[in-house]
């Protein structure tokens, strides 16, 4: 194996590889040179690797901390299995063992190692591996390990494995840590969260079946690819500025490259590795990342890398939907209709992550929401200015059928319905750490629909261009240096305006959700005043007389839930006229009292600007039954009769009929 001078003057090799890109460089922290050969039968990667780490925390590190993040399929004792259905078979498990662990200079370090368990973690985990080193790496020092692992793949689960003659290799290798201040980084792996590592560079030579020559998809570019002995083809890739590689592979896949050039950004080839049975969604793919590039490169920054790859997994593979730098995999089915928005919709979104999480890089296991949640927010956005909204559902025959019964699963955990969706989670506000949540559903809900709400209600509150400057100043100050919720926040109220920081903060400190009702809308005749009217010598006695011509309307807006957001409350009156009273939000209840035509209705929020309102049936009052309902309903039973009946007769005169 090469050593740290190879692996860094590489690059140069590369000049035509990888050109000139509208980023600087990023200093080096975790590099890796990886060989690993293929078993088929066995379905193992067995392999070598060189990690340079170059410690750039202004603390000393006795050890080192490496993440099996397969070990997490090694047995239903792990972390992992906790939060996933029980496993069937062998196929279904994996693991990653490390062989050997040495320095470059023969010192074995691998009876030193020993399984991290944090406090009140599961002690039967094995997917964090610490290993201590003869000396501290001090702050500016560089330290090169060597490792020997075998990884074995499970049946395609959770974004890694295989199907049939399909291969995606996600979290495949020994890696290391998040080197922080604080020292390393690093939780055990759990079945809602994903990942958080440091940049580098990636030179991964790979030996596969020789079938698969031209049909494997890598983090990067492949730079390399020859026949090697024994049926086998040697496959060699190199990515730079990137904190992870996957790759896939299978003699299925049709290659499709596209040359991207937006106006005023720079110039990436597309590759699109696609099943064949979905090349009806080819374009819709295409046109995605085509039109995506350019929409998310002016809204945040230029995209910084000269490659996207787009693989297209096949159904049920485990390996929908899922992120890596300058790589993600899509997701469709053959009978995708182009109105259910797909495999748009998704492209977009995983698109967005190259963003959020490959070149922001935030902690994923602690603040999934400034990932999947920002990327929720801004990729349907997109969705809808590229491919317009898209229809709930769609006929076949004249039957209307449901979109969603035509999606596949989302092993990711996607909510691609997320600004139309109120689910709350009543257990851990946002801010919690996610992997600390009490289930997966409360992450979902909060990194995905929450947030996404949260920022769609802010951009209809405090302006949608503000918001927009703020993420893309916040995209463009902290590329690569793995911000945080304090950095957002920070760059949100200078950008955006207190006004909208504030609104996420709500959002996100508080497990609880937003409901406003309008419990009081009424209206009477008013009455003129009675009794002893004036004041001193002016005193006098007034008999109560008959009801005026005006009227007297009480309106009660009460705030049920816990976040308090600004909304607005319409009353409509009779002729037409329309008062509208804003209101912060923040008292239990608001009461207004109006003297003028009779009151028909109330409505708060009726411009729907706050999404996390949970409950939109208690949001109005008519001061009377509005019978125009009862009629509505009235039809469609009597509707409903009639065809029960046609059903009836049709039945009766059919041959052979009985009852």
């Amino acid at each position: 194996m090469h050593r740290l001078k190879a692996l860094l003057g590489f690059s140069a090799l590369l000049g035509t590889a990888f050109p000139a890109r509208a980023i600087p460089r990023v200093p080096p922290v975790a590099s890796y040179r990886i060989e690993a050969a293929w078993d088929g039968e066995q379905k193992t990667l067995v392999g070598r690797e060189t990690v340079t780490f170059v410690n750039r925390t202004s603390r000393e590190l006795p050890d080192v901390v490496l993440h099996l993040y397969l070990n997490g399929f090694r047995n239903t004792r792990s972390t992992l299995w906790r939060g996933l259905p029980p496993p069937s078979g062998s196929a279904a498990f994996g693991f990653c063992e490390l062989k050997r662990v040495a320095l470059p200079d023969g010192t074995d370090l691998t009876r030193r190692i020993s399984f991290e368990t944090p406090a009140g973690d599961n002690p039967d985990d094995r997917t964090l591996a610490r290993v201590p080193l003869p000396r501290p790496v001090r702050p500016g020092e560089t330290l090169v390990l060597e490792v020997d692992f075998e990884s074995r793949l499970p049946r395609g689960v959770l974004r890694t494995g295989w199907k049939d003659d399909f291969v995606f290799a996600g979290q495949w290798f020994p890696k290391l840590a998040k080197a922080t201040d604080a020292g390393w980084r690093g939780r055990p792996f759990h079945s809602s969260t994903e990942f958080f590592a440091d940049f580098g560079s990636y030179d991964v030579t790979l030996l596969l079946p020789a079938e698969v020559k031209g049909k494997v998809a890598v983090t990067g570019r492949v730079v390399e690819e020859a026949d090697d002995a024994a049926e086998r083809v040697r496959v060699r890739a190199h990515a730079e500025d990137v904190h992870d590689f996957a790759f896939s592979f299978s003699p299925r896949f049709e290659v499709r490259k596209e040359t991207v050039a937006p106006k005023g950004l720079p110039r990436v080839d597309v590759l699109l590795f696609l099943q064949p049975d979905h090349r009806r969604s080819r374009e819709r793919y295409l046109r995605a990342a085509r039109e995506g590039l350019a929409l998310f490169g002016t809204w945040l920054t230029p995209y910084p890398y000269p490659v996207l790859t787009i693989v297209d997994p096949p159904t049920g593979s485990g390996a929908e939907a899922m992120e890596y730098p300058t790589l993600f995999t899509g997701a469709t089915a053959w009978l995708s209709p182009a109105a259910g928005g797909e495999p748009g919709a998704v492209t977009l979104h995983e698109l967005a992550h190259q963003w959020f999480q490959g070149m922001l890089a935030s902690d994923e296991t602690s603040e999934a929401h400034l990932d999947e949640g920002l990327v929720s927010w801004i990729s349907a956005r997109a969705t809808t200015r590229i491919f317009g909204t898209p229809s709930p559902v769609v006929e076949a025959f004249g039957v209307p059928i449901p979109m969603r019964s035509l999606k596949r699963p989302l092993p990711e955990g996607e909510s691609q319905d997320a600004l139309d969706q109120a689910a709350f989670s009543r257990s851990d506000p946002v801010l919690r750490e996610t992997w600390r949540s009490l289930d997966d559903a409360a992450v979902r809900t909060n990194a995905y629909s929450r947030t996404a709400l949260l920022l769609e209600s802010v951009a209809r509150t405090s302006g949608e261009q503000p918001l927009f400057a703020a993420i893309r100043e916040y995209a463009r100050r902290f590329a690569f240096r793995h911000p945080t919720t304090g950095d957002f926040l920070g760059v949100l109220g200078e950008v955006a305006g207190p006004e909208a920081r504030d609104l996420v903060e709500r959002g996100w400190t508080s497990a609880g959700a937003a409901d406003y009702a309008v419990t009081r809308a009424s209206t009477r005749r008013a009455a003129p005043g009675a009794g002893y009217l004036g004041e001193g010598p002016r005193r006098a006695y007034r008999a109560p007389a008959a009801p005026a011509r005006s009227f007297e309307s009480t309106v009660v807006v009460q705030r049920l839930g816990e976040i308090a957001w600004p909304v607005e409350v319409e009353m409509r009156f009779e002729g037409g006229q329309t008062v509208t009273r804003r209101w912060d939000g923040r008292a239990e209840w608001m009461r207004w009292r109006i003297t003028g035509p009779r009151l028909v209705s109330a409505v708060v929020d009726p411009r729907r600007t706050c999404l996390l309102d949970v409950n939109r049936l208690n949001d109005g009052l008519r001061t009377e039954p509005d019978p125009t309902v009862a009629r509505a309903w009235g039809h469609r039973l009597r509707f409903l009769a009639q065809n029960l009946l046609e059903l009836f007769a049709l039945v009766a005169v059919l041959p052979g009929a009985s009852w």
